[in-house]
């Protein structure tokens, strides 16, 4: 029992629960308050990420990126997306500051086809105007947007990009004509000089999400957790200390067992009421992650031998697989276990997937994974690895039910004997 009276393990469970608020709130500051980037407007990024960029973990190397925030306060905001051309994937993802997937709206389900979709808050009871493909609320006034367009680089990047300017975010009265309310303004709090509980507590005073969360506060309010809240004992704020660090050496423990991200993200309705140090664990893996029935990720960290994956020494690895079953696309993504970053390597190639390999006449694919990008660069099946330990991401985007369900297994990573 510390201090105060609250328990290490009631300490560590708030942490874990606020944990997945407070580094959305960061991410929120970081890329938009801090540089006075404006709301309901795409930050664009128009090559696909590789090792220069460093924003947040585990980004895909697939597809381009539409990013930015929702500010649906004073009113909602209206999303138009194109038609697209067969067989490019496409997603318009919206997540709320609590890290749920409020929408999924894409190639799985719409085809080629776009539209006009309204995101609103949960209170908003205004008429939805003519036109309009579906309206979406949220717990959160403010609401991130991840729109991703797939592209294998090269002539393809230009046409993707061609699709990216076609994307536009209108508030509801631009869109309808009419003069709108004034932005609703606020005090938000810098990262800097404030801890945990601040920030978390000015999330939680957002929209609707202390009522979407009340079962959690009744649980983690003597830790001085609730909606706008500031006025904490100095036992509240040591004891919150002591759940910070005793929270992240659990999600840094817990990390290396994780192999399926079903638990960890997905909407409020599936996941509100699941384990808090999973819902956290998806934050800190996989930020912004889409849920299982968009995109299944994988990991695989070991190879063959169960050491960690290395190209250190001259050290080769190779798989060979039968593609899973997706109806969009699937690929291997390599990232380095220090920093969950992709690695610089000479030739920029960060991923292979069923778009830049193709199968043997016997159905299967081959990657094969070293550091040797002098004498690989020329190989299409050839995946650099970094030397030092790494970890390969498998996303399939589309998956089967199968699939979701945790049938499918993890390609092995097998250590190629030396010469």
């Amino acid at each position: 029992m510390g201090p105060s009276g609250i328990s290490d393990q009631l300490a560590e469970a708030a942490y874990l629960y606020a944990y997945s608020m407070d580094e959305a709130y960061k991410f929120l500051y970081e890329t938009t308050i801090e540089p006075r980037l404006p709301f309901n407007e795409f930050q664009k990024i128009r090559d696909l990420a590789d090792d220069t960029y460093t924003a947040h973990p585990t980004i895909n190397n697939d597809t381009l990126h539409l990013q930015g925030w929702f500010d649906v306060a004073a009113e909602p905001v209206v999303v138009t997306v194109p038609d697209f051309d067969e067989g490019r994937y496409w997603i318009l993802h919206t997540m709320d500051l609590g890290h749920y997937t409020t929408a999924m709206i894409g190639s799985r389900v719409r085809g080629t086809k776009g539209g006009r979709f309204v995101f609103a808050a949960r209170a908003w009871a205004g008429t939805v105007p003519e036109g309009i493909d579906d309206v979406v609320r949220s717990d959160s006034d403010i609401i991130k947007v991840m729109g991703r367009i797939m592209t294998i680089g090269g002539n393809d990047l230009a046409i993707a990009r061609q699709y990216m300017d076609r994307w536009t975010i209108e508030t509801l009265s631009q869109h309808v004509g009419v003069a709108g309310p004034p932005r609703k303004e606020r005090d938000f709090p810098d990262p800097e000089s404030t801890n945990w509980m601040q920030r978390v507590n000015f999330v939680l005073g957002d929209g609707s999400m202390a009522a979407a969360d009340a079962d959690w506060l009744e649980q983690y309010s003597a830790i001085g957790l609730g909606p706008g809240r500031d006025d904490f004992t100095d036992m509240q704020i040591a004891s919150a200390e002591r759940g910070r660090t005793l929270g992240m050496k659990h999600l840094v423990d817990l990390a290396p067992a994780m192999r399926n991200a079903g638990d960890l993200l997905g909407t409020r309705e599936d996941l509100q009421a699941g384990p808090r140090d999973l819902f956290a664990e998806g934050t800190y893996l996989g930020q912004w992650g889409l849920p299982p029935a968009e995109s299944v990720y994988m990991k695989v960290e070991s190879g063959s031998d169960g050491l960690p994956i290395n190209g250190s020494g001259g050290k080769r690895y190779r798989t060979r697989f039968r593609a899973p079953d997706v109806s969009e696309f699937w690929s291997f993504t390599v990232y380095g276990n220090d920093d969950r970053l992709m690695a610089h390597n000479a030739i920029n190639r960060h991923s292979r997937g069923d778009r830049t390999l193709t199968p043997d006449s016997e159905g299967y694919y081959t990657i094969e994974l070293n550091s040797d990008v002098e004498s690989n660069a020329d190989h299409p099946n050839f995946l650099p690895i970094p030397e030092k330990d790494a970890y390969l991401i498998l996303r399939l985007y589309g998956p089967s039910k199968a699939i979701q369900d945790g049938d499918y297994a993890m390609p092995v990573i097998e250590v190629v004997p030396r010469d």
